[in-house]
């Protein structure tokens, strides 16, 4: 049998650069081989400064420049790779961009628009869900959260929103959060989601992200578990009462990410209220898995979107 082909995508995201190498074999959904995330936390600069300053880019450069080295020890023959919010938000964003690719000796990095960041993600998330099932995807990342939904293999409707994980991370000094510190964080996230999100009803609904993948684990339950409104509930009482360092001890999960996980949940909670949930299943697929997917359509032009992605190799075995 022939070896599978080798593709690779790498997130520059507001808190990682996580990358992804996966098998394409043909007439089958690519498979995950390999991944990779270095936390350089691009978005702690942005919301202080709204730039990114040198030592920042100097931390991520390096992270870039050896997980495109990675992907190429593991035979990919293109790499897609995007930034998110955190140089979109940027005031020297485009120059990063230009820098960090000519550190990593690629031909450009993509700074990605929202609406294309959701397509990507609602891709992969929703890759091997039956084709044209109505899903909702929702996506928390570092510095935004994307809010998705449509048919499976078909395009989606999004409401991007300004507020990530560590957004909230950023806002607060202590570990645990004072009650001020709580209230300050409920109030910005409810200030940057707006009331009127429509209701899941009889939606398949999916999340991914660091911290939709990592709260289950933080529970003692597998990846890929769903969550239940109550469970994050639950989840906040614990960074309520307790360091971080606590939860990280007890639940494997790296500290920064767990720190991270708290403003996710806050995030989690209020979205689940509004769109009505019962649970949520964390999917370990996402935005890379979807530049994957557009590589294999469109290879260098991967950043293209004039149509959805996930009809590559419908039907196949997820």
């Amino acid at each position: 049998m022939a070896r599978a082909e080798r593709l690779a995508a790498i997130d520059v995201g507001s808190n990682t650069v996580h990358l992804l190498v996966a098998a394409a074999p043909e007439g089958a959904h690519p498979r995950p081989l390999f991944r990779r995330r270095a936390f350089v936390q691009l978005g702690l600069d942005v919301a202080a400064t709204g730039r990114v300053g040198p030592e920042r880019l100097e931390l991520a450069g390096r992270a870039l420049a050896a997980q495109v080295q990675e992907a190429r020890r593991h035979g990919a023959r293109l790499i897609a790779v995007g930034a998110t919010q955190a140089l979109r938000s940027a005031s020297n964003g485009e120059e990063v961009a230009v820098q960090l690719a000519q550190r990593a000796g690629v031909d450009r990095l993509h700074i990605l628009p929202p609406e294309l960041e959701a397509q990507l993600a609602f891709d992969g998330a929703t890759l091997g869900v039956t084709p044209r099932a109505e899903c909702m995807v929702l996506d928390i990342g570092g510095a935004s959260t994307q809010v998705a939904r449509g048919p499976a293999g078909g395009l989606c409707r999004d409401r991007s929103l300004k507020v990530g994980s560590g957004t909230l991370l950023a806002a607060v000094d202590g570990d645990p959060p004072t009650s001020a510190e709580w209230r300050g964080m409920e109030r910005l996230v409810a200030s940057r989601v707006p009331r009127d999100l429509e209701p899941a009803t009889g939606h398949l609904v999916l999340g991914t992200g660091g911290t939709i993948t990592n709260l289950p684990r933080l529970l003692g339950k597998a990846k890929g578990a769903s969550l239940r409104l109550r469970e994050v509930e639950l989840l906040l009482e614990l960074f309520r009462v307790g360091p971080a360092t606590d939860l990280a001890r007890r639940s494997g999960v790296d500290l920064e990410r767990v720190r991270l996980c708290r403003g996710g949940a806050v995030i989690l909670a209020q979205l689940m209220d509004l769109l009505q949930l019962r649970s949520v299943r964390a999917s370990e697929r996402g935005l890379r898995d979807g530049m994957i997917l557009a590589l294999l359509r469109r290879e260098e032009g991967w950043w293209r979107a004039e149509e959805p992605l996930a009809e590559v190799a419908v039907g196949a075995g997820g």
